[in-house]
Parts: structure tokens; C-alpha cells; sequence
């Protein structure tokens, strides 16, 4: 549950930054993979390793949001839908 929330913090972090003037692509993720290392720290510290759904989930996180924004963000699909959404 929470590297869920921390996945949806994505977009509200990154503006965050933006206005503190950290803003570009690559930035965008820094917070919230700063969110998911003091997980994994906190999981090492009171267990003493990290438990499998921080490895699986964190890595997700750090993971699948920047091949979203490289791979898929400027397809002709994608713009067509965000198009689309537009209202």
C-alpha cells in the first residue's frame, strides 16, 4: 500500500521540484525514489533485510515510471489519447 501511494506522489513531487527549480525529465523521479530508499532502509533496520514486496514493488517504482516517460510518452498513440482526454 505503500509504494502505491508512493507511485502516485510521482506527479505532485515532480511539481514540487519544478517549482524549486529541480524540474527536467530526470528529476521527475528523484522524490519519490528517495520515498522508496528510506523504505528499504527502514525495512533493513527493523528486520534486518528487506522484505521481497519492497524489493519487487521498489523496483517497480524506480523502475517503470522513467521507461514510461522515455518509451512511451512521445508515441503517437499516447499523444492521441492524452489529446483525446484534453476536454
Amino acid at each position: 500500500m505503500l509504494l502505491a501511494t508512493i507511485s502516485l506522489l510521482t506527479a505532485a513531487v515532480a511539481r514540487s521540484l519544478r517549482q524549486v527549480g529541480m524540474g527536467g525529465p530526470p528529476n521527475l523521479f528523484y522524490g519519490t525514489d528517495v520515498l522508496v530508499l528510506a523504505l528499504v532502509i527502514y525495512d533493513l533496520v527493523s528486520r534486518g533485510r528487506v522484505h521481497p514486496a519492497t524489493l519487487w514493488g521498489g523496483a517497480m517504482v524506480v523502475g517503470f515510471k522513467p521507461l514510461l516517460f522515455y518509451a512511451v510518452a512521445d508515441t503517437p498513440l499516447w499523444l492521441a489519447l492524452a489529446d483525446a482526454l484534453r476536454v
